[in-house]
Order: structure tokens, then C-alpha cells, then sequence
């Protein structure tokens, strides 16, 4: 069975294209895939808690607007950050990782995700989301790379996992011994109760804000104003 390759999923390319279709139809999409998760014993909880994530992750799509002192029209936007890995541990639960990969998809990040041990059950997840329509560029199955050469891909942003704090902090110690761009861990920690999941700001870290800067100011008047701005001393 084929799936994408962990090297195909770095080129910002393929994370920016999946980015760009918008949280709406993100949602609607994968919303699409709920009823064909691979079965297990919480399988009505985790298509509860995955709708609702869908639900919250609707409304990230609608831009601010902000108009500017001289003139200039500003957009806040949220996008995805780049490529997530979604990984399971030894203490990760079926619902607690399809959520995470879907709220991961959701925020318009390409995702890579790996579960030693669940590897069937995980191509069952996998599969049940291509048929929805996820791109295979833009979700990719790795069971054989090492924990730490994933932590190297290009354009990784996000480390989304549950597990113990012990091993959080082993992660994070991980993760900044790497060179560049920093790696945000978000990491469920209350394997039982799932708080982080269900609370208000989870989906806010697996996105980024921006700004669109649209320069409405006619010639004079106030566009001195923008050319002082910009000088630099």
C-alpha cells in the first residue's frame, strides 16, 4: 500500500497548496471522512471530540481588518505553520491521535505521523482520509524513520504527540539541540482527561497569524508619511 513519502512532504509547496484551500473547506473535507475512521473501542468519542475540533477550526478562516494611521488597509489572517509530525507514543490513545492528526489537517498543515506499533490501524486512518480527499502529498505514514532524523525534516514546525511529562520534557530537550527554525511541542500530558484538546486555544497552536498590508494612500499627503517610516538611520 502506498503512501507518501516523508521527502515529498517537506517542499513547502505542497504544505502551502493544502494551506491555501481555506478552513472551511478544510473542515468540510475532512469533516466528510468521520463516519470511515478505523474502528476501536472509543470510536463514538473520537468522532465526537474531531467534530467539534472541526466546528471550532471553521471560524479561524475570517480575516480582521485593520485599518492603518495613514491610509493603508491591514488583513490578520491565520495560516498554517508548516509541516506537523503527529506522533504517537507508548501512552497515546486511538482518539487522542486521529484528533491531533485531523486538527493538524484542519489548521492547513501538511502532516506527517507515526505510531510504532499501531502501524494497521494507523493505514486505516490514513486511507479513510484519502478517500475523503486529503492530498497524499499533503498526509504521509512513516513507520521506519527514527524519532530524531524525523526532528531534521525541512519545514517542521509543529511536534503534536501525547504522552507522559517525562517524556515531554526528553522531547523538548530533542527538539532544541536542533539548528534553525524553532519547533513548537504541543503535547497532551493528561492522558485521561484530555484538557489541552478540548480547550479553547489548542487549535491556535497549530496556526500562525499574518498580516496582509494593502497601501491604499494616494501619491502625497500621507504617503510622506510611509517614506519617513521606512527610512532607516
Amino acid at each position: 500500500m502506498h503512501h507518501s513519502d516523508t521527502k515529498d512532504i517537506q517542499a513547502a509547496a505542497v504544505w502551502e497548496a493544502w494551506n491555501r484551500r481555506g478552513f472551511a473547506d478544510r473542515c468540510q473535507l475532512l469533516a466528510s471522512a468521520l463516519d470511515h475512521l478505523p474502528a476501536h473501542a472509543d470510536a463514538a468519542l473520537t468522532v465526537r471530540l474531531a467534530q467539534q475540533l472541526l466546528d471550532d477550526a471553521k471560524p479561524l478562516g475570517e480575516t480582521q481588518l485593520m485599518p492603518g494611521p495613514t491610509g493603508e488597509s491591514n488583513e490578520l489572517y491565520l495560516t498554517g505553520r508548516g509541516v506537523a509530525l503527529v506522533l504517537g507514543t507508548a501512552d497515546s490513545t486511538e482518539t487522542l491521535v486521529s484528533c491531533q492528526l485531523i486538527a493538524a489537517l484542519a489548521c492547513g498543515n501538511a502532516v506527517v505521523v507515526q505510531w510504532n506499533g499501531h502501524e494497521a490501524w494507523l493505514t486505516q486512518l490514513v486511507e479513510a482520509l484519502y478517500t475523503a480527499g486529503v492530498p497524499r502529498a499533503a498526509l504521509a505514514l512513516d513507520t521506519k524513520t527514527p524519532e530524531l532524523e524525523l526532528f531534521s525534516m525541512d519545514d517542521l514546525r509543529l511536534l503534536v504527540t501525547s504522552c507522559k511529562p517525562a517524556l515531554e520534557i526528553e522531547l523538548n530537550r530533542a527538539l532544541a539541540i536542533h539548528d534553525g527554525v524553532l519547533i513548537q511541542l504541543v503535547a497532551e500530558t493528561d492522558l485521561q482527561h484530555s484538557p489541552l484538546l478540548t480547550s479553547p486555544d489548542f487549535l491556535l497552536r497549530l496556526v500562525t497569524e499574518k498580516t496582509r498590508t494593502t497601501n491604499t494612500t494616494a501619491v502625497g499627503g500621507n504617503a510622506t508619511l510611509l517614506e519617513l517610516g521606512s527610512r532607516t538611520v
